[in-house]
């Protein structure tokens, strides 16, 4: 039996004593006989070995992760609570039992393959993922690493288990998906919306032209109508007294008279219509005409211009333009002829409230030997700063209670930087007008996006 001893120096002695009794002839006991052994040493190597493994239970215990330690017959020697607690049971509960008295057969047949894996292979497998139900029933995804623990000799004596639980992780990537894919799906529809909004705000403003060059056609073709009535009357007149035998010189005279004045202004208001019509053709034409070709840049400022005049009599306004000749472009028309009608509408309606009269002006020059640049301006009330920084941004309008889309400059910037492959900028201030530097190639790129 083992016992303590105080010494006179105060210190605690561990002794194993053991006998054995001594009989005599007629069996009795007469003696003991034995020996006494002092153990301190091997008590106090004991209680660090039990002081070490308690120390070692509350770390791994403190940890938020799974660890155990199991012998090379896969028997739980440690567990921490973290692990025993998925399976309802204390850390000591698990000591010297297996993977089966704890898992379901399919987790424990998958964990025991693993663990006999590092056995054969006398190596830790690297990290990787492993689901197992715990005692609720609720199937767990666990991060695991399983490496060996080798004895003096190097031969395994233990298998250490660490497992972290991502499923937290692995919700949230999931969770992280779905809000991409409905992102990307809400992206997707605002382009396409946008797209939408613009190609309406396109035929918007095509048909204002429309509505504005009606208007200017109008004029010619009324004056002509009044003077071919008159002339219709008049031949009539001359007609009656042809028939009669009543003509005479004075009537020939004033006849041929009117004649003349009115095949003179009916030619010239025709013509005038046929000029406002072909202009106009041309323009829709370009609109419509999305492939790159060769072009005057003037001619063409120049057709798309007088397609805009027939909206300047109403708002009490003066356009001025002014083109360096002989600008050949291979470009794209239609898109440039979008740019200025947008320009000038939003100049229109925005520029000059309350109708105050006031001028436009659109310069077409040359920028060095491969760069053409167009200068919009206006003599207007100007933009703030924060309308200004925000002037080109898609639905941004001052005019939402108007009808405004917010769209006019966002095609403007969209079709210069993308279709003509250009820049442009914008320098405006309150009370002092609105000047727009477009810089465009001479040559656009083959390939751009379409506004």
């Amino acid at each position: 039996f083992e016992y303590q001893v105080r010494q006179r120096s105060g210190d605690i002695l561990w002794l194993s004593d053991s006998a054995t009794g001594v009989r005599d002839e007629a069996g009795n006991i007469v003696r003991y006989e034995g020996t006494l052994r002092d153990i301190t040493d091997q008590k106090r190597a004991e209680d660090a070995i039990a002081e070490g493994r308690r120390l070692l239970q509350q770390v791994i215990d403190t940890v938020p992760a799974v660890i155990n330690v199991k012998d090379r017959d896969l028997r739980y020697v440690l567990m921490n609570r973290y692990m025993a607690g998925i399976f309802g049971i204390e850390p000591s509960d698990a000591l010297g039992r297996t993977t089966a008295d704890l898992m379901s057969r399919y987790g424990a047949a998958k964990t025991d393959e693993n663990d006999k894996r590092v056995l054969k292979l006398r190596k830790g497998l690297g990290f990787y993922e492993e689901e197992y139900k715990d005692s609720s029933g609720n199937m767990r995804q666990w991060l695991v690493n399983k490496l060996p623990l080798l004895d003096a000799e190097g031969e395994i004596e233990r298998i250490v288990t660490v497992a972290l639980d991502i499923g937290e992780r692995k919700r949230g990537e999931q969770e992280m998906r779905k809000a991409k894919e409905a992102a990307e799906t809400a992206l997707r529809n605002l382009r396409e919306t946008q797209a939408s909004l613009i190609e309406a705000e396109k035929l918007a403003a095509l048909g204002r032209l429309v509505a504005g060059v009606a208007h200017e056609v109008n004029n010619p073709v009324g004056i002509s109508l009044t003077v071919a009535s008159a002339l219709e009357r008049k031949t009539a007149m001359f007609t009656a007294e042809v028939e009669r035998g009543e003509l005479r010189r004075s009537t020939l005279n004033d006849f041929l008279s009117t004649s003349r004045d009115a095949s003179s202004q009916l030619v010239s208001n025709l013509n005038r219509a046929a000029e406002l019509i072909q202009s106009f053709k041309q323009v829709a034409a370009d609109r419509n005409y999305s492939d790159q070709r060769n072009f005057d840049l003037g001619d063409l400022t120049e057709q798309v211009v007088m397609s805009l005049r027939p909206g300047l009599r109403k708002h009490n306004l003066t356009l001025n333009v002014e083109c360096q000749p002989d600008l050949t472009m291979n470009s794209y028309p239609g898109p440039y002829g979008q740019v200025l009608t947008n320009l000038f509408l939003n100049s229109v309606a925005h520029a000059f409230p309350d109708g105050r009269a006031g001028t436009i002006d659109i310069q077409v020059r040359e920028s060095g030997k491969d760069n053409v640049e167009i200068i919009f301006s206006d003599n207007g009330c100007g933009m703030s700063l924060d309308v200004r920084r925000r002037a080109f941004d898609p639905f941004f309008t001052t005019r939402r209670d108007q009808g405004g889309t917010g769209l006019g400059l966002h095609i403007v910037y969209s079709i210069v930087t993308n279709r003509l492959g250009g820049r442009l900028d914008l320098d405006s201030e309150p009370g002092s007008g609105t000047r727009i530097q477009i810089i465009l190639p001479r040559v656009a790129p083959l390939e751009q996006a379409a506004e």
